[in-house]
């Protein structure tokens, strides 16, 4: 997976826009801000579905996001990128 964007990539337009708030928003560890990325009537469904999962809505994926975001805080885990770089053109 490249790191970088081709050289002459139009950052300005929505593609990358919305790409680069996802970041920010996970960058941030902020469950606020990584939600205003999902759709109102998310719903998130495990499989396989032997296991038992309930369907999650939007708010109980939020609530869980906040738990990881809460946990990982708590212990002072700093960020670390992972091809989360992609934004910067060649």
């Amino acid at each position: 997976m490249p790191s970088q964007l081709p050289a002459g990539t139009d950052l300005s337009s929505p593609q990358i826009k919305l790409l680069s708030s996802w970041n920010d928003a996970f960058t941030e560890l902020n469950a606020e801000s990584v939600g205003t990325h999902f759709h109102k009537d998310l719903r998130r469904s495990i499989y396989p579905r032997s296991i038992g999962q309930p369907e999650q809505s939007k708010e109980d994926l939020l609530k869980e996001i906040s738990a990881w975001i809460s946990h990982t805080t708590e212990f002072n885990v700093g960020y670390t990128p992972c091809y989360l770089n992609l934004l910067f053109p060649g």
